[in-house]
Formats: structure tokens, sequence, C-alpha cells
């Protein structure tokens, strides 16, 4: 009988790749689907009448390295999350965390406010209030 060595399937990895499949074939469309690279934060967005509410998932990412930049019609986050690992003498046994650089560009059907956005970062989540442009009366 011959024995031959064990390799246990990656089946983590599959899942992952079988999410991203998904949102790129369900958010793709509507232009929320992540640029591909090493990471991507997860991000939920809200709606009022009067602002968008954005929640993005940011663990691990100095409140620092993260830029946000709103025009009238979109909402781009960039930043940088860099590895958790301190210790350079240490060699990593199993690295499933991602790291590097994200761009997150989203795009708004209703014009908002540039000017006002208030930002919050807590526990890893930042979270954005964006208020909509109050449009005029018609005339």
């Amino acid at each position: 009988m011959s024995h031959l060595p064990w390799k246990p399937i990656r089946l983590r990895n599959l899942e992952q790749e079988i999410d991203q499949a998904f949102d790129e074939l369900i958010h793709g469309q509507w232009g929320l689907c992540p640029p591909s690279g090493n990471w991507q934060p997860e991000i939920d967005i809200f709606e009022t009448l009067d602002y968008y509410l954005v929640e993005a998932d940011v663990p691990g990412v100095d409140p620092d390295e993260i830029h946000v930049t709103v025009d009238p019609h979109s909402l781009t986050i960039s930043g940088w999350r860099r590895s958790g690992c301190v210790e350079h003498s240490a060699q990593g046994v199993c690295i499933e965390r991602r790291q590097g650089s994200f761009v997150r560009r989203i795009p708004l059907d209703q014009a908002i406010d540039p000017s006002h956005v208030k930002r919050e970062n807590q526990a890893g989540i930042l979270r954005l209030k964006i208020p909509k442009q109050k449009l005029s009366p018609p005339a």
C-alpha cells in the first residue's frame, strides 16, 4: 500500500472566489463592484430623503490612511492596510488577512453636498453621512 502525501482541499480560497464571482455578477452592473486587488472593504449604503449613509468595514486601517473624496455624484474611499505582524523574525504559518491599498468608487443617483460630509471612525468601521443637495423648487 502506497502512502500519498495528504493535500487538503483549499475550500476557503474556493469560497472567496465564488463570493467574488457572485459580487461581480450582482453588483458589477450597478458600478458598485470593487476592482480586483489585494483586498476591498465591504460597504453598505443606506439612503434617506435627505442624505446617504455609508458604512465601510476597515479593520486594521489607520484612520489617517483612509481618504474620502466626494464630488457631486460620487464618493471615493481609498486607503492602505498594512500587515498585522510587527515581529520581523516571525514566519507566516497561515496568512488569511489581506493587506495593501484599496479604492472604492461609489456612484450616487442624487447630487450630494460635498462640503457637509460627516465622518466617524469607530471600532474598524468608517461611517459617512453625506447630505443630498437641496433641489430648488421649479419656478
